[in-house]
């Protein structure tokens, strides 16, 4: 039905990039459809791993006696920095097997495999929407009324987005010959977690292990998406700068890399 579909948009008197829009879309559709096809709970599965991590970090936190920034409710503490993780850990894993999965296709069709993983990756971004509906309720509970600020909670997210989705395309072409890299990523990707601040403040990093967070571009995230929701300020645009500054010279490795590289892909596999 996909190479069907594909077949006719390259009939269509349309752009490239019209043509490649509407590949994503219905990617990004079928990858929906099939997620949750002959589930009992369906979409509400999406739940189910950060009510999980929640659990884990409330028991956590207590075991040690973590403390919030002062005033700060910790549900909504812990679930802003794990929506932010989950939409970069969902992307970074997303991308090679969004590839090699569509290796047959591209096999049969001169389909960008950018496309593939594109439409694989708006599904972490459609469910970290939906937490941040969720969170913006909870805030609402916890006497935080949203203001004009929260207008700039989307500019957050797709700098996680675009970050991840470059390091997904620099692991894909590292893993395309490499595929070691693969079986390191989950257990990578679970230090990264605990090596970011999402479920205790950074204020507890000692000053020696700073840097780390400041080169951390998901960290400067997480704490600029709090500083939004929790402080009502805007964020440090030297920050907003330098995360910006990581991302474009990822990208401007990680795609050319990515593009070269899976020119050949239908010979490797």
């Amino acid at each position: 039905m996909l190479i069907e579909l594909i077949r006719r948009s390259m009939h269509l008197n349309i752009s490239s990039w019209q043509r490649n829009i509407t590949l994503v879309k219905v990617i990004f559709w079928r990858e929906f459809n099939s997620m949750y096809r002959r589930t009992c709970l369906g979409p509400l599965w999406a739940f189910v791993a950060p009510a999980a991590y929640l659990c884990v970090f409330v028991f956590f936190r207590l075991m040690f006696g973590l403390s919030n920034p002062e005033g700060v409710p910790m549900i909504p503490f812990l679930f802003s920095g794990l929506s932010i993780w989950l939409l970069f850990a969902g992307i970074l894993n997303s991308a090679f097997p969004a590839v090699v999965a569509n290796v047959s296709i591209l096999k049969k069709m001169p389909v960008p495999p950018l496309v593939f993983v594109l439409a694989s990756s708006l599904l972490p971004l459609f469910t970290c929407c939906v937490y941040l509906v969720l969170l913006e309720g909870m805030l609402i509970y916890y006497n935080y009324i949203p203001g004009l600020l929260h207008l700039f909670i989307p500019v957050i997210f797709l700098l996680v987005f675009f970050f991840a989705l470059g390091l997904g395309l620099l692991v894909a072409s590292i893993a395309f010959y490499r595929q070691d890299i693969i079986q390191v990523l989950p257990t990578l990707v679970q230090l990264g977690m605990f090596a970011t601040p999402i479920f205790y403040s950074p204020a507890i990093i000692p000053k020696s292990l700073q840097w780390a967070v400041q080169i951390n571009p998901v960290a400067e995230c997480v704490g600029m998406f709090r500083q939004i929701l929790f402080l009502g300020t805007f964020p440090d645009w030297t920050v907003l700068l330098k995360v910006l500054l990581i991302i474009i010279l990822l990208w401007a490795i990680a795609l050319p890399l990515f593009k070269r590289i899976t020119r050949y892909v239908a010979d490797i596999y």
